[in-house]
Formats: C-alpha cells, structure tokens, sequence
C-alpha cells in the first residue's frame, strides 16, 4: 500500500490534531483540580479567613489619622467633614481641620 504525498500530509495534521486535543484535556482537567471553587479550596480560605480575622481584630485597636498617618486610639480621633469625605484627625491634627473650616461631626 503506498502513500501519495497529500495522503501523508493530511495523516500528520490529523495525528497533530488528535495530539493537541489529548494535551489540551490534560491541562483543562489540570485546572479543574485546582478551581478556587471546590469545596476543599472553600474550607482552607475559611481557615485563612478566621486566622486573618482574628489578627485583623488584634491590629484594628488603632486607626491612623487621615493628616499625619499616625495609628491613634480611635477615642482619640476626631471627626470632621468636609470636601465631600469624612476625616478622622488626632490632637496634633486637630488646628489643621479647624483651619480648613471643615465641620465637627
């Protein structure tokens, strides 16, 4: 049995084909085992969630001001708005937001 040339050719493209197919199943399945998803990536952000939660509720005693950016116990803040955006501003701060005339809430 002999091949023409055209035969030949169109053989390789189907192998080529079949190939290509095989090696873009393998990946898709690939990236469905590690879809963010499922239910074991579900339960191991929860984990992450509660770690960050709890250290987030730890760092979260303290706000920074909205001037100087320093972290300041949030019963020490105050308040103003103004230009559309509420400020919280420390002591050293204070004569800053009262300058600019903005308004105490």
């Amino acid at each position: 049995m002999t091949f023409d040339r055209l035969t030949s050719i169109s053989l390789c493209i189907v192998v080529l084909f079949v190939i290509v197919g095989i090696i873009l199943m393998v990946v898709k399945r690939h990236r469905n085992n590690q879809n963010p998803f499922s239910s074991s990536a579900k339960a191991s952000s929860r984990k992450h969630h509660r770690k960050d939660s709890t250290e987030k509720s730890l760092t979260s005693q303290y706000q920074s001001c909205s001037y100087c950016k320093r972290k300041v116990n949030p019963k020490e803040l105050s308040f103003y708005s103004g230009h559309e955006k509420v400020v919280g501003v420390c002591k050293t701060c204070k004569p800053h937001a009262e300058r600019q005339s903005l308004l105490r809430l």
